[in-house]
């Protein structure tokens, strides 16, 4: 049964139709309401005043009641102290005659009787909150920001959209294309990735448009003007850009007022909290400054406009192969396409063919063609490589893997990033290094090539940035149950698939007596013991060659070691199929949906829910089996490898920025859900799903308990001093495919 689309699902439904209006803006499309002022002020005092290493303890509703700055040292115990302290005074004042208070006590309470009445110090205790400063972050996100706003203000406009927004960035991101929140939002506009492919972008293990800031602007524009457009208010609609459309139109509708001011004082929400409620005010202090930014940095020179060419891959190419034949460091191929992953660079992968790479503007696209006809055909291919990835097993050390694998040690560590700061454990995922060609990549000589036209940054066309309607469903599935994943129970909005009944009559359904040709068995030897030391192993790696895999405790009570390994058992992702072939068998694993299953497969959603008997408003469970349709003989290994690999980027990206800084435990409370662990106190201290798990994989997560002790990971930013981070085919090589178990009876429910 196919469902009709609703339009409070407008946040996906907006993308695909056409955005050619224009925003109406009324003379000031930006007002500062008289309660927001003083937020304005502190955001800004943070954005210009106060530096990384410094912070304000404030009240959190009150935002002008500072009780005391923290100057040259935002350590968490320095912190710690100084909210304890002032929590403490508070108390004192709550419980003493005002005749008895110090003059520190005399000064809050006159604070708080400039901006409401004392007996608001009832609850201050509660609101009690440190701010760190941004003044660095920001003058660096100043000098970045003047590659991309004249381009930026050029797309906006094109969309309706006032240019004040250009600044937008700031807020999001400091204009910093390698930007990642620790919820997973990426690039320039802190798209998340189900968002951003309903916008557009290409989104794989190898590329991420989100972090392409033409591509990544061009979605913000469409998201800014169909938001502005169902919600006829720029600061509501700025706002949605933090807390979603139907997030806005719940509290437009509750409120029954489109008065941003209204909303913040009146609105009671769970999910509408700190950061959502001053998104607005930290625009507006954040597009203030950088209007008249030497007035608040002086010094700061912005970098020159970016601008540069464009050439399309005609051959699967190494991206080292590339950056040499065109004459290019592989430093300028990183910075002109931050759209290519890190692990693309790291691993040598080649970069796919009819892939769009921007090259300096001084390098024309036609000699860029013409160079890379040079390149000898040993060292392009039209066909990519396969990746292949190795489970560590209980008694494995890194001889014995790079023996049965056909690799030295040398290259398997290098391919992984393992030094003797690293020892690998079981259950670890290691890649297998790629087969280099045997030609060597020479140096190239580059003629000289005459200067580009000053004609500014190359954008591309309004018609490049379609989304595929094929996917339609699958994208707006994957996008809102991210935007749900930030939402408590009571909030979240029935599930409907965005279908067409008359598009359910032309679909083929799947050939109930298609029977899939297994891969022939191969050779399964395994090595027990390590092999004789062939290799002349690289002191760096002596430490932990022969170093067996480490065991990770399980106990419980045992505080669990961070890992930033790639850890394959945490998400259980074997897959078995019927034996009559037509379908497959899964688990549901951490940040996966019906709309990530219906993409990787190519089908409709509709046929996952149909295959499993659930209706439009049914969500699918962690751990809980799920039938997938496999209506193509070629779809299940790349449905493997894909699904591996959404998984791997969403770590590694992660790990790039943050790191885990200490472990604590605690008891599960009565009432308290699995979002309300991983959604502690506000959006800033949010835990992602997959790293709450990877840290409990000893408990199941659709069975917390009241009194269960759980551990949690305490997340930091990296610092400079921070270092980056048998059941298959063939058992060597991880595969979590799993063959039929025989020709009986399906063990699998299929639809005919």
């Amino acid at each position: 049964m196919m469902y009709q689309p609703i339009r409070k699902l407008f946040l996906y439904l907006a993308v695909l139709v056409t955005v050619s209006f224009s925003a109406t803006a009324s003379d000031d499309p930006f007002p500062t309401p008289d309660i927001l002022k003083d937020r304005v002020e502190f955001w800004k005092k943070i954005y210009a005043k106060y530096s990384l290493n410094d912070g304000v303890i404030h009240d959190r509703d009150y935002m002008s009641i500072v009780y005391s700055e923290i100057l040259n040292d935002g350590s968490v115990a320095t912190i710690r102290k100084e909210k304890e302290r002032i929590i403490a005074l508070i108390n004192d004042m709550n419980a003493t005659d005002e005749s008895k208070w110090n003059d520190e006590q005399k000064s809050i309470a006159e604070k708080f009787r400039k901006m409401t009445t004392v007996d608001e110090l009832k609850t201050a205790t509660e609101r009690v909150r440190y701010q760190q400063g941004q003044a660095d972050r920001f003058r660096e996100g100043l000098i970045r920001s003047g590659m991309y706003l004249d381009t930026i203000r050029s797309i906006l406009k094109e969309y309706g959209v006032p240019e004040r927004l250009a600044y937008l960035p700031h807020v999001e991101s400091s204009f910093n294309t390698a930007a990642y929140s620790k919820v997973g939002a990426a690039g320039l506009w802190q798209f998340m990735r189900g968002t951003g492919k309903l916008f557009g972008m290409k989104i794989t293990y190898a590329i991420d448009e989100r972090r392409d800031p033409i591509i990544a602007t061009r979605g913000a524009a469409r998201y800014l003007s169909g938001a502005y457009n169902e919600l006829k208010a720029w600061p509501i609609a700025i706002t949605s850009y933090n807390h979603g459309v139907n997030g806005m139109k719940r509290a437009v509708n509750a409120t029954g007022s489109r008065d941003l001011a209204y909303i913040i004082q009146n609105y009671q929400s769970r999910s509408f909290r700190f950061a959502s409620s001053n998104f607005y005010s930290c625009f507006l202090a954040a597009s203030e400054i950088a209007m008249d930014y030497k007035s608040y940095f002086p010094n700061v020179t912005l970098h020159p406009r970016l601008e540069f060419n464009d050439i399309t891959l005609t051959h699967h190419i190494r991206p080292d192969v590339l950056s040499k034949y065109l004459g290019l460091t592989t430093r300028q191929l990183i910075e002109l396409n931050p759209a290519i992953r890190a692990a693309t660079f790291q691993q040598h992968t080649k970069l796919a063919a009819g892939l769009t790479i921007h090259i300096p503007a001084t390098l024309t696209s036609s000699n860029a063609l013409a160079l890379m006809a040079s390149i000898p055909d040993s060292l392009k291919s039209k066909v990519p490589d396969k990746p292949k990835y190795y489970k560590v097993n209980k008694g494995d050390n890194l001889i014995a893997i790079a023996s049965r694998l056909g690799v030295s040690v040398q290259e398997l560590a290098s391919e992984n990033n393992l030094s003797s700061r690293n020892k690998i454990v079981v259950g670890q995922l290691l890649r297998v290094p790629v087969s280099k060609p045997a030609e060597t990549v020479a140096s190239v000589v580059v003629p000289q090539q005459p200067k580009a036209k000053e004609s500014g940054a190359v954008t591309k066309g309004k018609d490049t940035l379609v989304v595929a309607v094929e996917n339609a469903d699958a994208l707006l599935e994957m996008a809102k149950n991210e935007l749900e994943s930030k939402l408590p129970q009571e909030e979240k909005e029935t599930v409907v698939a965005m279908n067409d009944k008359k598009k359910e009559k032309k679909e083929k359904k799947p050939d109930a007596g298609f029977v899939r040709t297994e891969p022939e068995d191969l050779p399964v030897d395994k090595v027990d013991t390590p092999p004789v030391l062939t290799e002349i192993v690289a002191d760096s790696l002596k430490d932990i060659a022969l170093v067996a895999a480490a065991e990770e405790i399980t106990d419980k009570t045992t505080r669990p070691q961070a890992q930033v390994n790639f850890d394959v058992s945490v998400y259980n992702l074997d897959l078995t199929m019927s034996p009559v072939g037509n379908s497959a068998e899964i688990v549901v694993s951490v940040d996966e949906t019906i709309g990530h299953y219906a993409e990787w497969l190519g089908v409709a959603t509709w046929k996952i829910r149909k295959l499993n008997n659930m209706g439009r408003g049914s969500d699918i469970r962690l751990n809980k089996k799920l039938q997938l349709p496999i209506e193509q003989k070629d779809v299940v290994d790349k449905f493997i490898e894909t699904r591996l690999q959404y998984h791997m980027a969403i770590e590694e990206d992660f790990y790039s920025q943050y790191k885990v800084a200490d472990v604590k435990s605690r008891i599960v409370k009565k009432g308290e859900t699995l979002w309300d662990i991983c959604n502690q106190s506000d959006n800033e201290n949010a835990l992602p799903l997959w790293l709450f798990k990877k840290y409990n994989k000893h408990l199941d997560l659709n069975a917390l308990r009241p009194g269960t002790t759980i551990w949690i990971p305490l997340i930091a930013e990296k610092g400079p001093n921070d270092v980056g981070n048998g059941d298959a085919v063939y058992p060597d090589v991880y595969n979590p495919f799993v063959k039929p178990s025989g020709t009986g009876t399906p063990s699998i429910r299929v639809v005919p």
